[in-house]
């Protein structure tokens, strides 16, 4: 379990950091999907829960 809860933190700090670099670099659209990055974040808030 513990091993799971890092690795999704890993992608979800690695999603974070692609959106930020892309607004840097001055694109407008999302390189992150959406979809994707929501999915992430569930499953981190189901992980915490357990």
């Amino acid at each position: 379990m513990n091993i799971t809860m890092r690795k999704l933190a890993m992608l979800e700090k690695s999603l974070i950091e692609k959106e930020e670099a892309a607004k840097l670099e001055g694109y407008i659209t999302n390189p992150v999907d959406s979809a994707f990055r929501e999915q992430i974040s569930k499953l981190m808030e189901k992980v915490r829960v357990i």
